[in-house]
């Protein structure tokens, strides 16, 4: 799995866990005239759930820092991931049946001296999808919480979800394009001039792109799903709003 689904991926627990969390409140809604609120078990779960958040957002912090100190310092860097275009067929392949052509997609390379620059863009693409998650934890344990105090429906609560899902895209987006952006200074860096080739005629010739990103829009339709959920809980602190003045 590549570090941006792994990520997307730990993207994907606390935003279960918000779901989680708002259904346990339904069903405290519904079980309100029995028993008044949350049960012993429903208030063990959604304490679970917030620590669980923190426990991530831990996570997440010592891994941005883990990442600076590493990227930033070791000698040499192994960049992955070039694309390369290239019409030599692996050797392990040469006589195989039922093989017509190969060729390589992706190198990876040892660089020494590597650039300041090209290890922020580097750092930038593996630090934003964690500080995604980090948000997107943050706000489901303070979720979990106010839960637990039977005060879910918060005033900033909308207002944080919507911050969440602007992290989430811009962690998705902007990792891929920082880490193209990262990729071609790597290139420029060795020399252009050698390892770009013109491919537009024939024979083609192996060599690397200058600037290469295979676009995954998922993030975006992760954002648009939290502002529904923020939008859904806007409603709720209108409807908690209404019956407080009621009573």
């Amino acid at each position: 799995m590549d570090p941006l689904s792994a990520n997307l991926l730990t993207i994907a627990v606390p935003v279960v866990a918000v779901v989680g969390a708002a259904s346990l409140f339904m069903v405290r809604r519904k079980r309100a005239g029995a028993s008044g609120g949350l049960n012993r078990a429903e208030s063990w779960i959604a304490s679970l759930i917030g620590a669980g958040a923190m426990m991530n957002a831990l996570l997440c912090a010592l891994a941005l820092w883990g990442n600076a100190s590493w990227m930033f310092t070791v000698e040499p860097f192994r960049v992955d991931g070039l694309h390369y275009s290239g019409v030599t067929t692996p050797e392990s392949l040469e006589g195989v049946d039922h093989v017509a052509a190969a060729g390589y997609q992706s190198v990876w390379i040892d660089v020494m001296g590597l650039p300041d620059g090209t290890r922020w863009l580097f750092y930038i693409e593996e630090g934003l999808p964690l500080a995604a998650s980090l948000t997107i934890s943050i706000v489901v344990a303070w979720l979990s919480f106010t839960v637990v105090r039977e005060r879910p429906f918060a005033r900033a609560f909308p207002i944080a979800i919507g911050v969440a899902s602007i992290a989430v895209m811009i962690g998705g987006l902007g990792s891929q394009f920082a880490g193209a952006l990262a990729r071609s200074s790597v290139i420029e860096y060795l020399g252009a001039d050698r390892l770009v080739k013109d491919n537009s005629t024939a024979p083609a010739t192996e060599s690397f792109a200058t600037f290469w990103v295979s676009l995954d829009l998922s993030p975006v339709g992760w954002a648009f799903g939290l502002l529904l959920v923020a939008a859904a809980f806007q409603i709720g602190v209108r409807m908690q709003k209404d019956t407080e003045a009621l009573v």
